[in-house]
């Protein structure tokens, strides 16, 4: 009896299910449209009816690992409205996420694709749903921002800040812009080291405690 023919849509979630596979397994420098092509029981050729090139590829999983990110932490941060909390919940929830995905957070957060260049208009808006969580956070008093003549070297430029409120659509000060920033920064850096392994083997709790300690230095 002939396999039932699959629809359009279940095709373009086969191709991110290889891709993710690929991802994990060779990195996003190992991505093999001939492979997805194999896996798909299609002909070489006949996969670019699915996937144009490895760039949209790249770029699905993209939108897919930023999307997959934001998710999860969106539900954690359902029912938390103390900025301070919601700020340890987000960074807590990156945290988990990145440990079960982590090729996913390396082609995020990782080294550029040699060769590959992200379509701003359709991995921008995917991208920004954490980033207003974190200067919305800041927005509404959960970092220490700078205000002393000592600070004033290390805060960012009027266009960066003017970009980012733009960007995000969060009312915020240039000082406030400044500590989401720095914040965001040790976030990233303190999940990131873990995730490749910079610190060599963590127990959960260690790698934990590291992420709160690197958060803390920031919030208010």
């Amino acid at each position: 009896m002939p396999r039932p023919r699959r629809t359009r849509a279940e095709m373009d979630e086969l191709v991110l299910a290889i891709g993710r596979r690929q991802l994990a397994e060779h990195g996003a420098a190992g991505l093999s449209l001939r492979e997805v092509a194999r896996e798909l029981g299609v002909v070489p050729s006949g996969v670019y009816r699915y996937v144009a090139s490895r760039d949209e590829l790249l770029t699905r999983l993209l939108e897919d690992a930023f999307s997959s990110l934001a998710d999860a932490v969106e539900r954690d941060l359902a029912d938390i409205t103390d900025p301070r909390d919601r700020m340890r919940a987000l960074a807590h929830a990156m945290r988990t996420w990145a440990l079960a995905h982590p090729a996913q957070w390396a082609l995020i957060y990782g080294s550029p694709v040699p060769g590959y260049h992200a379509p701003a208009e359709r991995t921008s808006g995917p991208g920004l749903r954490l980033t207003r969580h974190g200067l919305q956070a800041a927005a509404d008093g959960a970092f220490r921002t700078p205000g002393t003549e000592d600070d004033d070297a290390a805060r960012l430029s009027p266009p960066f800040v003017t970009q980012a409120v733009e960007e995000l659509q969060v009312e915020a000060t240039a000082p406030q812009v400044t500590a989401a920033t720095r914040a965001w920064t040790a976030l990233l850096g303190a999940v990131s080291a873990e995730v490749f392994g910079h610190f060599g083997p963590l127990s959960p709790d260690d790698g934990a405690a590291l992420l709160e300690a690197a958060l803390e230095i920031h919030l208010d």
